[in-house]
């Protein structure tokens, strides 16, 4: 099997695990990963991904244009391209919209803050409200780019970067775990964020696993 065939089973499977997962509904989401030569495979606009097959995956280059496959790419593939040309260090990109977290970006409690230790890896950036599928959504996320794992776009859903798409899944997956813990203990009572004193012994903690894994 090529290098491209298997990705394109990942995509496929991760693509159902969203769905599985209910972080997407429908047509919504979109995931794309870098390939060799300066191209991307992305998933097609208006597409169920629990649906998706090999033959509805496209290749396209760094412009955009499809190059392999027929139909049209994600309506997110500028932010995509964006993400990719800014971070060279990430290979994958999933985007979806997770219930919970978009709910809390709508009443403006910050996820960005540590609530959680589990929190603290996924380095969870916000960005403010702009128009789906136009190029107000790259250039929302450009000031936070550089520093961010995660990025929950306001009113609209999240974006999880990885270096393949079962990672930027985890990150995804447990940004809605985080986002129904909090909303769980918000509706219970008041919560803070943890202590400086605790955030500081947390960082230290996953810098050292960090460092393991490199």
């Amino acid at each position: 099997m090529s290098e491209l065939e298997q990705l394109k089973e990942e995509m496929i499977l991760v693509g159902r695990a969203l769905y599985n997962r209910g972080l997407i509904a429908g047509s919504t989401g979109n995931l794309s990963v870098r390939l060799k030569g300066g191209k991307f495979l992305v998933t097609p606009t208006r597409r169920n991904k629990i649906f998706l097959r090999k033959e509805d995956l496209l290749v396209v280059n760094k412009e955009g244009r499809v190059v392999e496959g027929e139909g049209k790419p994600t309506s997110e593939i500028s932010m995509h391209l964006s993400i990719y040309e800014r971070r060279p260090d990430i290979s994958a990109i999933v985007h979806a919209h997770p219930p919970y977290t978009v709910a809390l970006s709508m009443v403006d409690f910050r996820l960005d803050y540590p609530f959680l230790p589990e929190a603290i890896p996924l380095k969870i950036g916000i960005a403010p409200y702009s128009t789906p599928g136009t190029r107000e959504v790259p250039e929302s996320i450009l000031s936070i780019l550089p520093q961010c794992r995660v990025i929950i776009l306001e009113r609209h859903g999240a974006v999880a970067l990885g270096k393949d798409l079962f990672e930027a899944f985890d990150l995804m997956d447990n940004l809605e775990h985080i986002a129904q813990i909090c909303w769980t203990a918000r509706c219970l009572g008041p919560i803070t964020p943890l202590s400086l004193s605790q955030l500081r012994k947390v960082k230290v903690v996953w810098d050292e696993a960090e460092q393991i894994q490199d």
